[in-house]
This record gives structure tokens, C-alpha cells and sequence, in this order.
């Protein structure tokens, strides 16, 4: 039997998705809509940022933390609750390296041949002082953990069943088993121990 829900007497409508405070929100918890507006949306704030860094000829470090500062903000907002998929992940990190290829001028060359020469994804981010897109995450994750652990509402969303187009592994699920006999506030400093400064 299918559960219903109303407000002041009204059965509400069920619905595949609806905006919710600027973001789309699933039945089947897909985050896919989400991640495709928060690209665009970083896009062009880094347009009109790398503009002005060109101009100013900044260094591809100072480049890095003004990218971090605005265009990783609007990039990753909401990412803590994000349902993330690998081919997210991987337009995710594809736009964050070609941003950092910009900061750097670390550019593909084409040679003779025709052949294209991509310079090393790690040495890219390493010259413009940025991480993996998946350790920013992580250390969002990381820094809320021990305030979502701590009520009793986190006990009662991991003994739930899973619902109809539901993930079968949620990242909280897992955290909560990686969690056992972890105090939160210890699992948050081990979250920032390889990122500190990020």
C-alpha cells in the first residue's frame, strides 16, 4: 500500500521532481539535474574571473585560490547531500582540471604527427595549489559528519528501508558503518588530515 500525504486536509500531488530552495529534488534521488546547473553556473562565474586574473597576469597559485574562493564555491554548492555517480564525478572533475589548465597554461599540445599531448591531470592541480575534486567533497562531507551523526534522526534514516529508485549504497549509509567506534569529531580530523589548508 502506497503511502499519501496531506496538508490541512488536501492530499498533495506526487511528483517525479520539484525545486526546492533553488534545487531540483528527485524521487529517485538522482542529483544529475543538480550537478548540470551548478556546472553552467560555474562556468560562466570562471569566464568572467579568468578574464580578470588574465588581465592582472596573476600567478596560476593566486589563480587557484581566487578559483577556489568563488568558482569552487558555486561549483560544489549543496555537494555535502549529493548523491554523486562516477559520470558525475567525472564531468565534475573534468571542468575543475581544465580550469586548472587555463590557471597554469599547462595546455594539450598538438605535434607533427597529429597526435594530441595532455600534460599529467595530478601535475596540473599540483602547479595551481588545487586537490581532486573528489577530496574537495570529501572534506565538505567530512565537516559536516559529526553534526549529522550526532541526533537521533541519523539512527533512524540508516535502520530505513530502502526506498522505491533509491541508491543501494548511500555515502551516509557507509559512513555510518565506517563510523562504529569512531567518535564524529575524530572521523572529522582524519577527513582533514590529508586535506589540510584545501
Amino acid at each position: 500500500m502506497e503511502e499519501s500525504f496531506s496538508a490541512y486536509g488536501v492530499e498533495l500531488e506526487k511528483v517525479e521532481s520539484f525545486k526546492y530552495l533553488g534545487r531540483v529534488l528527485r524521487y529517485d534521488d538522482s542529483d544529475t539535474q543538480t550537478v548540470g546547473t551548478n556546472l553552467r553556473k560555474a562556468r560562466a562565474t570562471w569566464g568572467r574571473l579568468s578574464r580578470v586574473l588574465r588581465k592582472e597576469n596573476a600567478s596560476p597559485r593566486v589563480c587557484g585560490m581566487f578559483y577556489k574562493a568563488t568558482v569552487q564555491a558555486v561549483l560544489l554548492f549543496g555537494s555535502e547531500t549529493w548523491n554523486i555517480t562516477a559520470t558525475m564525478l567525472r564531468s565534475l572533475e573534468g571542468f575543475h582540471v581544465r580550469a586548472a589548465r587555463r590557471m597554469t597554461g599547462m595546455m594539450p599540445e598538438q605535434k607533427l604527427s597529429g597526435e594530441w599531448v595532455y600534460p599529467a591531470s595530478g601535475e596540473v592541480l599540483e602547479a595551481a595549489g588545487l586537490y581532486t575534486i573528489d577530496n574537495y567533497v570529501k572534506v565538505r562531507r567530512n565537516t559536516i559528519l559529526r553534526f549529522v551523526s550526532q541526533p537521533p534522526i541519523y539512527e533512524l534514516c540508516t535502520e530505513a528501508d530502502r526506498q522505491r529508485g533509491t541508491g543501494r549504497r548511500q555515502y551516509w549509509w557507509e559512513q555510518s558503518m565506517e563510523l562504529e567506534g569512531t567518535s564524529p569529531a575524530t572521523a572529522t580530523e582524519e577527513g582533514f588530515g590529508d586535506f589540510a589548508g584545501a
